[in-house]
């Protein structure tokens, strides 16, 4: 979850004359006839071309009606206009942050503040840029000053919840998301911001509790069947619907057979490329992907809601493995080399995949290692490690893209060790009971806690944990240091 969007109060007029000039277009806007406002805005500028107020306030009706990319042509007149209006500094930086553009958003929010200096959107939007560009710690700090400057900004408080998390300072985070709920009760993000934050600290009573609330942010799939609230409903039918990435459905298709406790039928959805995998391990009565024909049935409920209705905590958590299995065994070859299947980049359409996912050459710890043979499980690989790619010719073997994950689990049920950042591979070999190795971001999803090396929803997993932000040296060290340990027993049992 990304902190909640940077914003500015859109005080246009610095002047009565300004204000008469600006009065018809702002009447305009606030009837909702918002190109008429534009459009009046417009003549006022050809009239007016080095009228700052008038730029100022043109550029922000632009940027409120999403136009961004000429936003910025007129805000930025308007700073050189006048260059020691804050606001206009702000409304600049808004326009930049709205198109991703955090450097020079953090360039002009910075101006704003040295002008400004005790401006609490100031800081809560230069602590969003911060955020951005990855400086944890900046944005940490300008969030505690924009909470200190007004104690009731809602958003400031949920923004530095998320640092805080990100932090590991789960405590702290905590903390924070309850000033923002005490000042809007039903502030969703904060809530949701809250799950996260307790799930992380293995508090799943309360965390899954909260975490419904993340279905206020996305746009909610209606249904005429009521959903399940977790009372059993014999001779009644369950839809399970798709939500969220492969990796969370993996994670969560093990709580389908408690679900079918309750139920006489229970339909799965899940995206197509899981379809062929949960239909062969024969988890519902139906599986269908999504886009297919959802069947009539008494009930719904989400994928990610099953294992807070069924009343799921760290000490009933289902760790039996292996719950999915590839369609083909794994053939026999006991004197061949162990296989180790690598996976090193995630879903780059991830949020936070930056922080999860490496190159190919930050593996180059493991290439020198005899005795083994590395598979790639890696797709679609990135274009970035083209040039690494060919440093491990004869290294590692290459696969066709594979069509689905029943394909893929097919290949995983080959090899002996898949070691792997966090992403769907992770979830499909722990869940087939193969001995996974995930390296861990500093700061990490909330199913795999803080601290542990081994993971309750896995008894075959194995963490190695970044200890600084975005350096993946310590895992790989300490992960290479296993494997050469695990080879060598590894070669002792097959060739006593």
């Amino acid at each position: 979850m990304q902190p909640a969007d940077s914003v500015i109060a859109f005080t246009p007029a610095a002047n009565p004359a300004t204000e008469m000039l600006l009065a018809p277009a702002l009447d305009l806007y606030q009837q909702g006839q918002v190109v008429a406002a534009i459009n009046l805005c417009r003549q006022l500028t050809d009239a007016h071309p080095q009228h700052a107020g008038i730029a100022y306030a043109f550029g922000m009706l632009l940027h409120q009606a999403g136009q961004d990319q000429e936003a910025i042509t007129w805000l930025q007149r308007a700073t050189n206009l006048l260059p020691a209006q804050a606001n206009h500094f702000e409304g600049l930086g808004c326009a930049h942050q709205r198109l991703n553009q955090h450097m020079e958003a953090a360039t002009a929010f910075r101006r704003a503040l040295e002008l400004n200096p005790h401006s609490g959107s100031g800081h809560y939007n230069l602590g969003n840029s911060a955020y951005q560009l990855g400086e944890l710690a900046e944005a940490t700090r300008l969030f505690v000053r924009a909470v200190e400057l007004d104690p009731t900004d809602i958003a400031s408080w949920n923004n530095l919840g998320q640092c805080l998390r990100d932090a590991n300072r789960l405590d702290d985070s905590l903390a924070a998301y309850e000033q923002a709920l005490a000042g809007k009760p039903d502030y969703a993000m904060a809530h949701y911001g809250r799950s996260i934050a307790l799930l992380t600290a293995g508090r799943y009573a309360e965390g899954f509790r909260e975490y419904e609330w993340r279905r206020y942010l996305r746009q909610v799939r209606q249904f005429k069947m009521p959903l399940w609230e977790g009372q059993s409903q014999p001779g009644k039918s369950l839809f399970i619907h798709a939500e969220q990435g492969y990796g969370d459905a993996i994670q969560m298709v093990r709580f389908v057979r408690q679900a079918r406790n309750h139920f006489a039928r229970v339909v799965l959805e899940c995206r197509p490329e899981l379809k062929t995998l949960f239909a062969h391990n024969q988890l519902a009565d139906q599986v269908i992907a999504f886009g297919e024909e959802i069947p009539a049935c008494d009930f719904f409920i989400p994928f990610g809601s099953l294992p807070g209705v069924l009343g799921i905590t760290l000490e009933n958590l289902p760790q039996k493995t292996p719950y999915l299995q590839a369609a083909m065994p794994r053939p026999a070859a006991p004197l061949s080399l162990p296989r180790v299947g690598l996976v090193w980049a995630g879903n780059p359409g991830h949020l936070q995949d930056h922080l999860r996912s490496m190159s190919l050459a930050e593996l180059a710890v493991f290439r020198k290692m005899s005795g083994v043979e590395f598979v790639s499980l890696q797709h679609p690989l990135p274009a970035r490690d083209q040039t690494a790619l060919a440093e491990w010719t004869g290294r590692l073997t290459l696969y066709p893209p594979f069509t689905d994950f029943l394909a893929t689990a097919t290949l995983v049920a080959t090899l002996d060790l898949v070691i792997t950042v966090d992403t769907a591979v992770a979830h499909l070999a722990a869940a087939m009971g193969k001995p996974v190795w995930i390296l861990i971001q500093h700061s990490p999803d909330w199913r795999w806690l803080l601290e542990r090396t081994d993971s309750p929803w896995y008894p075959n997993v194995r963490l190695f944990r970044q200890t600084i932000r975005g350096d993946w040296q310590v895992p790989l060290q300490a992960a290479s240091a296993a494997l050469a340990e695990w080879l060598a027993t590894t070669a002792a049992s097959r060739h006593p």
